[in-house]
Order: structure tokens, then C-alpha cells, then sequence
């Protein structure tokens, strides 16, 4: 019992950081905070600005706030480029934090339940593919961002594997995110017209692509 300590500590970790964003919610003060007044701070703070984000996206996997908001911030406060700059070293080193928390807490208790052959037969994939595999996970938009990344520190999967799988993986996500976020400081314009269309085809077309893929797999093709 002692060896599963750590995954326990984790459970109650995630536990406690819900708790504290439901208590920050029904209290009122998250909905108290100036989002205008923030947006101005950090724009004023210059790059300062820009290395308080990569920290508050570093950290942001601990607290389990959502990475989609955060990244559209990025984008409306820094501009798409420097946005996607910012997003693209906090995502990176946020999900190898993630990373490595479970694979050093986690990994050896999951490996005691792990008796499912389907999760063992996943196991070994990641083990032998784990690139593509998380290529694949990363470029998808409807796989959970964090579920991906605590999730590869439970499996086999080797690190160099999940690290380039991961940076190659969020470059797409980053560029669209961004540039979106950033269309909304002119919204009703063209730019946020042609923002909202890249923003349809990068979440609709890896959707039809599945489709395709789930189709072919029930007719045997």
C-alpha cells in the first residue's frame, strides 16, 4: 500500500484544485476580476507580459483550468504572432510538467491495474509508436489536451517519443487558437471573418476525418 501513495497524493491534488476553482466561482470572486484591466497590465508589461503567461500556462495543468480559453487569451492580449510564440513554450513545457508528474508518481501504481487487454494492447502501441501516436492525439482537437499528457505518463510510452510528438503535435492548435484570439480585437472585420473559418476547418475537418476512418473500420475496409 505504501507504493501507491504518490498516485493517491495526486488524486487528492487534482481533488483539491477543483475544489478551488468551484469555491472561487460560488463566492463570486472569480467573476469579480477585470479581465480589461488585466489584458492592460500585461500588454503594458511588455515581454514581462509575455513570460508571466508562459508561467500561468506552465502551471495551468495543476489547477485543471481549461487550455482553450487560456490560449485564445494569449492570442487577443500579444497579437497572433507573439501569442503563438507564448502559447507554444507554455503548452510544451506544461504538458512535459504534466508528463513527468505522472510518470513519476503515477506510472508504477497504474501498472498494478492495468488488467484490461485493451489498455494493455494501448500500452504497447505507445511503447513501439509512441510518436505518431501522440502526433496523431495532439493534431486531433477533440482529444482532451492534459488527459493526453497525464495520460502518456502512465504508458510506456518513451519520453523523446511524447516530447516531439507533443511540440510538433501543438503547433497547428497554437497558430489557429491564436490568430483567432487575436480577431477579436476586431471583430465584425474581415480578419475575424477569415479567423472564424480557419477556426471551423481545424475543429471540422480531423471530425470528418475520424468519421471516415470509424467508417471504414465498421465495413472492413
Amino acid at each position: 500500500m505504501a507504493r501507491s501513495k504518490p498516485l493517491w497524493l495526486l488524486v487528492m491534488w487534482f481533488l483539491a484544485a477543483g475544489a478551488g476553482l468551484l469555491v472561487l466561482k460560488w463566492t463570486g470572486v472569480w467573476y469579480s476580476l477585470d479581465l480589461d484591466e488585466i489584458t492592460e497590465w500585461l500588454r503594458d508589461l511588455g515581454p514581462l507580459g509575455g513570460l508571466l503567461y508562459i508561467i500561468v500556462y506552465t502551471l495551468r495543468p495543476l489547477v485543471l483550468f481549461p487550455a482553450t480559453p487560456l490560449t485564445l487569451y494569449g492570442g487577443y492580449v500579444f497579437g497572433a504572432f507573439w501569442g503563438t510564440v507564448y502559447d507554444f513554450i507554455g503548452a510544451g513545457a506544461g504538458a512535459l510538467l504534466s508528463f513527468y508528474i505522472t510518470r513519476k508518481w503515477g506510472r508504477s501504481s497504474f501498472q498494478r491495474i492495468l488488467k484490461s487487454k485493451k489498455l494493455q494492447s494501448f500500452d504497447q502501441k505507445a511503447e513501439q509508436r509512441g510518436f505518431m501516436v501522440i502526433l496523431y492525439m495532439r493534431l486531433m482537437p477533440f482529444f482532451p489536451f492534459d488527459g493526453i499528457s497525464y495520460g502518456a505518463g502512465l504508458s510506456k510510452i518513451r519520453f523523446w517519443d511524447y516530447t516531439w510528438g507533443t511540440l510538433i503535435g501543438i503547433i497547428p492548435g497554437a497558430v489557429v487558437y491564436n490568430v483567432f484570439g487575436a480577431s477579436f480585437q476586431e471583430i465584425g472585420s474581415w480578419k475575424f471573418y477569415a479567423a472564424v473559418g480557419m477556426y471551423v476547418l481545424f475543429a471540422g475537418v480531423p471530425l470528418l476525418i475520424n468519421k471516415r476512418q470509424a467508417a471504414k473500420a465498421r465495413n472492413g475496409v
